[in-house]
């Protein structure tokens, strides 16, 4: 007997039967099909060999879908096609045959009362002898696609029988002595066409659409109340009975906490466009009722999801070789379908693998549809293995999609395979906020707007209140200007400081904009200043603060309009609103440059110290713009210090940049006037410095270690008189002092000799040492004159002394 609730409900769920299965055939007679190919005449049946032979001259080569792409292969298919656009059928007549056959399939396929098999015509295909379709499956072409229809017609042929596979079960259709014989199978049903030995297989393709609204509840359940009954107890013996804790559980001291959800995952596999109550597949169906039933007699919410499982097998190849040690990769998909051409070979198929042990699963809802809805609702939610149930593993299911790894060395073989599979998801109806909101956030700030805007905040308190456990997991999924505007509204609208500080902390504050100023200054009004601090404070340290960089420093180069906006919302509170986020982006301005100014080698350094150059003077700009000066000294003091000598080249960068705009805006930046001097003291400075003469082979080794091997590497480069060093070193000594050399970019070239024992280490000064140099002392001074020339404030009194100095 089986112990859990949850296995008690797969127990429960295996009883419920359907009276159908994944394909059936019917047969007729053709007196009612009348076709006629355009260009060709009529089709007489039985077809004879010659009107075979004709369409086999008009007929295209048929393509197939791969995931994404679309292939011509003839290894994987094998067949002529004729569009349906050359195809004319009398429908009239072929309905009295065709819509009484349907009606049976659909009774066959299990497919419930009240539905009905809509059949769309997609072409006539032709097999010629030894022609075939690999294995392969459907892709969905449109919302009401359940299958397809495959209508062999009169003819005489041997071999190409149909073989349809679903959850490790086939059934194989071969030819009839029957007129016509009409197979119909679901589309997440995996089939092939064996080839055709000879004479030649001619048949018409339909894609099955499901219509009509079917009953629903347990009036579908096979088995009557008793399942439903038992389901419903289950249920409640599941909700009421705390999860094991698991081992870190149990080391972090975590109490045991009870179920919210529980997902049961159906049988067939389905798209997101596909997904409906009304038409799911055959066990699925029945199954689904009984479930929404039970859930409704245990007081339970139910929705139908798509859920998308992820596995990672071990696994090997049949032909495998472990002693190559060769990595290979490949991609396999199964939706197929035909629609244009491509000339790349078909990948080598999952089925060509062996499956070990599973090493990792993962299931996130992508998707769910309430009962009453007509459309999925849009989610995103991890599932734990523990909140699942299915009758069938995943592993027996054909994947939509597949990748192999190859050995590494370090790690064997791996197989990861996906699966869409429809889900019964429910939970009791107390919970609804909380699960809802877990799948979607959006959906939860939307429901906490409702409740504010109906004066109900104590409610809405509560709600929030609910949101604790997952909300800093949930929200920083969700992207988009409207969520951010939301979030921004119902945190204004709690009245409660530390909800309203949760709420937004999964946020960063790149997010404000000039758009949002008024309520940032709102928020700042009723909570007051602690309370924004606080938040920037926890905005820097949340997931989304590690946005792609260039965002963050495009954000700072515009700040300057959001604090104009801020000014022109509220002088005021405005002007405070900005000096906050001003004293915060000042704080992480600092930790960017010190995580940068250290840097090696000096040309990367100096690299990545240019991308801040606009940022900083974005950000002088915004303390311009609400009159900041105690936060300008500041900066501008640790920007010229002696100590940050490395930002050198970033100061002078921003210094022209800020040349390139509109002089009112300069002369408004006093900032600016301090930093040119500061350049330009360090420019004459090093002007000052005697030249570099001919017979000069000296370099300076930057400090940094202080090692043995440092300090005669140093003891070279100091020297006056000698270029090259012949040096007997160990491999590892070696690689140090290459790395010292590479690491500041001295102008050394350094090799190595593989001569003796130890080899040796050569090391030769650049000849060019005096050139460099003298390039350098150029830069300086025509550096010195465009800032003694710019609008910056200089000293028109200093410049002839400056010049003179150059000569």
């Amino acid at each position: 007997m089986k112990d859990t609730a949850s296995e008690q409900i797969i127990e429960a769920l295996r009883e419920v039967g359907a009276p159908g299965s994944y394909s059936a055939r019917r047969t007729a007679t053709a007196e009612d099909l009348h076709i006629e190919i355009k260009g060709m005449g009529p089709l007489r049946f039985p077809i004879s060999s010659a009107q075979a032979q004709s369409l086999c001259r008009i007929v295209q080569p048929a393509r197939y879908g791969k995931g994404t792409q679309t292939l011509l292969d003839r290894r994987v298919r094998d067949t002529g096609e004729i569009p349906k656009s050359r195809v004319k059928i009398d429908q009239r007549r072929w309905n009295r045959t065709l819509l009484p056959v349907l009606d049976a399939l659909r009774a066959d396929l299990g497919l419930p009362e009240g539905s009905k098999l809509k059949a769309e015509l997609h072409g006539l295909l032709v097999y010629a002898p030894g022609q075939f379709f690999r294995p392969h499956q459907d892709s969905e072409k449109s919302d009401e696609m359940i299958g397809t229809l495959v209508v062999t017609l009169p003819a005489t042929f041997r071999g190409g029988a149909i073989v349809v596979e679903h959850q490790g079960e086939h059934v194989e259709y071969r030819a009839t002595q029957q007129p016509l014989s009409f197979i119909a199978f679901y589309a997440d049903c995996r089939h092939e066409v064996r080839p055709v030995k000879s004479g030649h297989r001619i048949v018409l393709t339909y894609n099955l659409m499901l219509a009509g609204e079917p009953r629903t509840g347990a009036s579908r359940v096979g088995q009557g109340p008793t399942v439903v009954n038992e389901l419903a107890e289950q249920f409640r013996r599941y909700f009421a009975t705390p999860f094991p804790l698991r081992e870190w559980e149990k080391e972090d001291g975590n109490p045991r906490k009870l179920p919210s959800r529980l997902v049961c995952l159906l049988d067939h596999q389905y798209t997101e466009r596909g997904l409906s109550w009304h038409r799911l597949k055959g066990q699925d169906a029945a199954r689904a009722a009984a479930l929404q039933a039970a859930a409704e007699h245990a007081g339970c919410e139910v929705v139908l999801a798509l859920a998308k499982v992820h596995e990672i097998w071990d696994c090997a190849e049949e032909d495998w070789d472990r002693s190559r040690y060769r990595r290979r990769r490949s991609w396999h998909t199964d939706e197929f379908d035909d629609e244009i051409e491509d000339d790349e070979p078909p990948a080598k198929s999952s089925n060509e693998y062996t499956l070990g042990d599973l090493q990792d699963r993962s299931i996130t809802l992508e998707c769910w549809l309430d009962p009453t809805a007509t459309k999925a609702e849009s989610v995103a939610t991890q599932i734990a293995d523990r909140e699942v149930c299915a009758t069938t593993p995943s592993s027996a299911l054909k994947p939509y999609a597949s990748e192999y790894e190859g050995y590494m060395g370090n790690y064997g073989n791996t197989m990861d395979r996906w699966y869409r599979r429809a889900a019964i998801v429910l939970w009791p109806r107390e919970l609804t906020f909380a699960v809802r909101s877990e799948a979607s956030p959006a959906w939860a700030l939307e429901a906490l707007k409702k409740s504010i805007q109906a004066r109900e905040v104590a409610e809405a308190q509560a709600m929030a209140t609910a949101l604790k456990p997952h909300w800093q997991d949930v929200a920083h999924h969700e992207a988009g200007r409207k969520f951010f505007d939301q979030a921004l509204r119902v945190a204004l609208g709690l009245e409660e400081p530390e909800l309203a500080a949760f709420l937004l902390s999964p946020f960063s504050v790149e997010a404000l904009s000039p758009a949002r100023a008024r309520v940032f200054i709102a928020l700042l009004q009723r909570y007051g200043e602690t309370w924004v601090r606080s938040l920037l404070t926890e905005w820097a340290l949340s997931r989304r603060a590690w946005l792609d960089p260039a965002k963050q420093f495009a954000w700072l180069t515009a700040l300057p309009r959001l604090c104009e906006s801020l000014r022109g919302s509220n002088d005021a509170l405005g002007t405070s609103a900005a000096h906050l986020l001003l004293e915060d982006r000042w704080l992480w301005l600092k930790r960017k440059i010190e995580g940068l100014r250290g840097l090696l080698p000096p040309s990367r350094r100096d690299e990545e110290l240019a991308k801040l150059a606009q940022p900083i003077l974005g950000f002088l700009e915004s303390l311009s713009e609400i009159g900041e000066a105690d936060t300008r000294n500041e900066a501008v003091a640790y920007l010229c210090a002696e100590e940050n000598e490395p930002l050198f080249s970033m100061l002078l960068l921003i210094m022209r940049q800020a040349a390139k705009k509109p002089t009112p805006t300069i002369s408004a930046l006093p900032g600016l006037n301090a930093i040119a001097h500061h350049l330009a003291r360090r420019l004459e400075g090093r002007l000052k410095r005697p030249a570099r003469r001919k017979d000069d082979w000296s370099i300076a080794l930057p400090p940094g270690c202080d090692c043995e091997l440092c300090g005669q590497l140093a003891t070279f480069l100091s020297d006056r008189q000698t270029k090259q060093l012949l040096w007997p070193l160990a491999k590892e000594r070696r690689l140090h002092v290459h790395d010292r050399i590479s690491k500041h970019e001295l102008p050394v070239r350094h090799e190595t000799l593989r001569t003796g024992s130890p080899h040796k280490l050569v090391l030769t000064k650049m000849p060019d040492l005096s050139e460099r140099e003298e390039k350098e002392r150029r830069s300086w001074q025509a550096d010195l004159e465009w800032l003694d020339g710019a609008a910056f404030g200089g000293d028109p009194k200093r410049r002839p002394a400056a010049k003179k100095g150059l000569k």
